[in-house]
């Protein structure tokens, strides 16, 4: 026998859950809708590193309507429909596989489900998901289920790009672009905390909220001549940016260190991402390049990766910072305010 908490309700023999699908690309509010039924686990599917987990609160972010606006072609190699979107959770174990080791029902977890398990197990946008153990970690004490479902996309992200890629080390200085979104904002307190002197790229409204998470200099990109104010802050040594800014790759011989490197997040799959990446790599500075490296790098969300960052932001009071909560009907507000980019910060669908 299997506990009745493996499934939000069953019928006879059949366990089912809640969660939102969609079976073809497009916008979330043309193809996402909510059901009912949709099949749950059992207990005798469970592989030896599987862990089951109610979910409490999942985080919307781009790359999940990102990946339901994809072509036909690509969608069809990524997904299988139907899908159930989102990578990001946090919720209570509710049974665990024979080989995982450290976890019992009733743990609070946090997680980044893996772009494999969201293709064979479904996504985050439920109410119960089969996860792996390599992809979660314990939820410290002080930390709520809202604020711990925004550490795996944003906040890993933040961790890999700072620490695994740059290596920021104390007196280095550091532009983040973009500041104000789910993973600036976790990257300003991430780099200050390692003691590197922080530039926000804001816009006017954002600028009070980058100051109270630590950036030393704010620019208002709106108001301000972002290059001529690098210029006068510089010379930087890494740019962290979140936008996909070109313009700002090109001037970057006016502000940054001869050695400096740009850092962008492998955030799209559509040509002009495409093509403005490889401008960054492969034009010359003759023909309006830059002299400066550029690197983009794809989320890996690795186990040592969750473990050190969910250890530094309990030893560092990193904060969350949450621009609005929806509850579990209403999840296609989320998806609206993700994409409308004025959040500030995560955007949070609670679900049980």
């Amino acid at each position: 026998m299997y506990p009745m908490s493996l499934a939000s309700e069953r019928y006879g023999n059949t366990l089912t859950r809640k969660a939102w699908v969609y079976s073809s690309p497009g916008e979330p509010q043309n193809v996402l809708r909510l059901v009912n039924g949709f099949p749950g686990f059992r207990i005798e599917q469970l592989k030896p590193g599987d862990v089951i987990v109610d979910i409490e609160a999942v985080s919307i972010n781009p790359v999940d309507y990102k990946l339901m606006r994809t072509y036909q072609l690509v969608h069809k190699a990524m997904q299988k429909p139907p899908v159930i979107p989102g990578f990001d959770f946090a919720g209570k174990v509710v049974s665990t596989g024979p080989s995982v080791t450290g976890l019992k029902a009733g743990d609070r977890v946090w997680g980044k489900q893996s772009l494999s398990l969201q293709k064979n197990r479904g996504g985050t946008l439920t109410n119960q998901i089969c996860s792996n153990v390599k992809c979660l970690h314990i939820i410290p004490d002080s930390i709520n289920f809202n604020d711990a479902a925004a550490f795996g996309t944003a906040g890993v992200t933040a961790w890999e790009g700072l620490v695994e890629h740059m290596k920021i080390k104390p007196g280095q200085k550091v532009v983040i672009v973009g500041a104000s979104g789910g993973v600036g904002t976790f990257a300003i307190q991430i780099a200050k905390a390692l003691g590197a002197e922080v530039t926000s790229i804001s816009s006017t409204k954002n600028i009070q909220l980058c100051k109270s998470l630590g950036a030393f200099h704010t620019i208002d990109y709106k108001s301000e001549d972002v290059v001529a104010k690098l210029a006068e802050t510089g010379p930087y040594d890494f740019v962290f940016d979140l936008i996909n800014d070109n313009g700002l790759y090109r001037a970057s011989s006016k502000f940054m260190k001869r050695e400096g490197s740009f850092f962008g997040i492998a955030s799209d799959i559509s040509l002009s991402y495409i093509g403005s990446v490889m401008s960054r790599k492969m034009r010359p500075k003759i023909f309006g390049g830059s002299s400066n490296a550029y690197h983009d790098f794809l989320e890996q969300a690795t186990p040592e990766a969750i473990k050190n960052f969910s250890n530094f932001v309990a030893k560092n009071k990193v904060e969350t910072v949450i621009d609005s909560v929806y509850n579990f009907d209403h999840a296609l507000d989320a998806f609206e305010r993700v994409a409308s980019h004025r959040s500030q910060g995560n955007v949070i669908v609670t679900v049980n």
